[in-house]
């Protein structure tokens, strides 16, 4: 490729020098500046394409053109819980020292389990990260809304300094009754 390179520079200075001898004599001087015009050219083209290839192949084109593209199938995380959510349980509260690790990472509620987020002191960061969501972060502070965790979507959160909170379960009542539609009875004086 190297060797490629250095004939196509070659050849467009031969080309250059040819053209320009015809229309002026040469001086040594300016074969020279043309001999170094040529060079930069050559050197500057490399360089970009060299750069583009590199870029294309770092991956970073690809979180950019990621993040600029929000897929069809990316819908908004919801502003409410359902009307059909039932209560389920609450969690003690916590705080910086009682707050479980696994809640830090990446983790999700089952389907049809819903999930509210309550501060009571302090703020708490309540991150989003599942593909099928838009990216969403929101700073949980006490005494404004709850944080809304939809069931099966990807999400963590993260203390912002001290903090007090407890997570409230709720399950989807209407997602379950096609479930418990299906089980049939069954009938009396039957073992299996």
């Amino acid at each position: 490729m190297m060797t490629l390179i250095v004939v196509a520079a070659a050849a467009l200075f031969a080309a250059a020098v040819w053209y320009m001898s015809l229309f002026m004599s040469l001086t040594a001087p300016m074969v020279g500046m043309l001999a170094l015009s040529v060079f930069v050219s050559v050197l500057l083209g490399c360089g970009l394409f060299a750069g583009a290839f590199f870029s294309n192949n770092s991956g970073l084109d690809q979180r950019v053109s990621d993040a600029a593209h929000v897929a069809p199938s990316r819908e908004p995380n919801p502003l409410a819980l359902p009307d059909s959510v039932v209560f389920q349980r609450r969690t003690m509260e916590f705080n910086g020292e009682t707050l479980p690790a696994p809640l830090l990472k990446d983790h999700r509620t089952k389907a049809g389990t819903w999930a509210l987020i309550h501060v009571l002191d302090g703020a708490l960061q309540y991150d989003i990260t599942d593909d099928r969501r838009l990216s969403a972060s929101v700073v949980l502070t006490a005494g404004g809304p709850p944080g809304i965790v939809e069931p099966t979507i990807l999400h963590h959160i993260a203390p912002i300094g001290p903090v007090r909170f407890h997570l409230e379960f709720l399950r989807d009542a209407e997602a379950l009754a096609p479930a418990a539609m299906l089980r049939t009875p069954r009938p009396q004086g039957q073992n299996s």
